[in-house]
């Protein structure tokens, strides 16, 4: 959608929710968002995390993947009550759920009394076990499709998508459009790069030359 929009997605097929995903992906997965809020932070950018289950059938569901999308860091600042104002605003009749599930009540209550984890380093078993079981992971299920926006590693905004046929698969995209004031072609209909292996290799090396990845790439504390 902008400059800088990602994806981090398991290696390892996981068909539909990252909550199909084991605590150790989900260890990976939290070191990639504090790792790329701190990218962008570096860069006056904030950063919201999107992800849209639309069906849990294994056959339909598509590969896990939660997308990062950054943004000007005042325009950060508003995205929860934009994204408040869209889901109270979703179309559906009859529903058995709320449209706004708070996912950051538990994953606060999570946070050690006198601990900002938020200024921990990867390694930090406290942060990793808020991220583990934290509102996210409790509050949502993978047995029904759903949206959910993260505003940080430890929660954000949830929804139950009970009729898939009345919630929109670009919805979280169209409400950061909306925020960046892009046109609808940009969530609606993106324009789809035909391009061989090596060609997405050397766009992502790209990606992280431009944004600096190599600093903050935990993963080199691995090797």
């Amino acid at each position: 959608m902008n400059d800088g929009h990602c994806v981090i997605a398991p290696i390892e097929h996981v068909a539909g929710s990252s909550l199909k995903c084991d605590d150790d992906v989900w260890d990976e997965i939290g070191n990639f968002m504090k790792r790329l809020i701190q990218m962008f932070a570096s860069k006056n950018q904030g950063v919201v995390f999107l992800e849209t289950v639309m069906s849990t059938t294994p056959s339909k569901a598509r590969h896990c993947s939660i997308e990062c999308i950054p943004l000007p860091i005042q325009k950060a600042a508003d995205a929860p009550a934009y994204f408040k104002e869209a889901l109270l605003e979703v179309d559906e009749e009859w529903s058995q759920h709320r449209k706004i599930i708070d996912t950051k009540l538990k994953a606060q209550a999570a946070v050690p009394k006198g601990d900002n984890v938020r200024d921990q380093d990867s390694n930090h078993a406290q942060a990793r076990e808020i991220i583990r079981k934290g509102g996210f992971r409790n509050t949502m299920t993978a047995k029904m499709p759903y949206f959910h926006v993260w505003f940080d590693p430890y929660g954000g905004m949830g929804h139950v998508i009970e009729n898939a046929d009345r919630f929109k698969p670009w919805f979280g995209r169209e409400v950061v459009a909306g925020i960046l004031d892009l046109p609808p072609s940009v969530y609606r209909k993106p324009r789809r790069l035909k391009e061989t292996h090596n060609q997405r290799l050397d766009r992502a090396d790209d990606w992280k030359k431009q944004f600096g990845w190599e600093k903050y790439d935990w993963t080199k504390m691995l090797q």
